[in-house]
């Protein structure tokens, strides 16, 4: 029986490369779609109608995020990887000095923080009736305390600090039951992360190649320890 995975935010960039990547290895895939109008995602369901299954997703609606539950609970009873991947980069907030946009910050909490919370949540049940079972989360090195140097764009630094939280204290409740989680940041890639795809020309590797160090930590990683914070080759992170 093929290991069944749930990947949000999967249209573009890192997620569809989580998804490519994944179905490489095998698996059947639940893929979160946003963005309709993307068309990559579903000529890979076109091509492998069995192995991917797009789900509509909005993971700062909670309608959305049920649904997309119920179609996959409707199938299996059984989940043993979740990719918590969609989230949104865009903070005109400056310095403290300066102007903060409220609605900026209210909308990366809403996605970064309370979308993978939402959707965790949602199936939790099913991760937890695996005898394999992982759950990561993309955050970043925005979201490390002890190594933050930079002043400005608190939502999106607050917001996967929240994650951070967040993801050690599923850590904390499920790690006796067998729950392996990873807090991962994806690196600096030529994506569409912060809505310009010209911003991040100048970054060292595409999405994919992220994606193939991510899922490879999938299959090392596997020890249930505190050192839960790493990048995406593996070095550990300080919280």
């Amino acid at each position: 029986m093929k290991p069944i995975s749930y990947v949000t935010g999967a249209d573009r960039g890192l997620g569809l490369g989580l998804v490519q990547v994944l179905l490489e290895k095998g698996y059947k895939v639940y893929a979160g779609s946003y963005l309709p109008e993307q068309d990559e995602l579903r000529k890979l369901s076109r091509e492998h109608p069995n192995d991917v299954i797009v789900l509509p997703l909005d993971v700062s609606s909670e309608e959305s995020v049920k649904q997309a539950r119920e179609v996959i609970a409707a199938e299996t009873n059984v989940l043993n990887l979740l990719i918590n991947n969609a989230g949104i980069a865009q903070d005109r907030s400056g310095t403290i000095l300066e102007p903060q946009y409220y609605e900026d910050i209210r909308a990366l909490y809403e996605i970064n923080t309370l979308g993978p919370l939402r959707v965790t949540q949602s199936v939790i049940d099913l991760l937890l009736n695996a005898d394999r079972k992982m759950l990561v989360n993309i955050s970043s090195v925005a979201g490390s305390v002890q190594e933050l140097v930079r002043i400005q764009q608190y939502g999106y630094t607050m917001s996967k600090a929240a994650l951070n939280m967040q993801s050690k204290m599923i850590h904390n409740h499920f790690k006796d039951q067998g729950l392996k989680v990873l807090v991962v940041h994806p690196g600096w890639m030529r994506s569409l992360l912060f809505g310009d795809i010209e911003r991040m020309k100048d970054a060292p590797f595409e999405p994919i190649q992220s994606a193939r160090n991510i899922v490879k930590l999938t299959e090392t990683e596997t020890e249930i320890n505190e050192d839960i914070y790493m990048d995406h080759e593996g070095n550990r992170l300080p919280w």
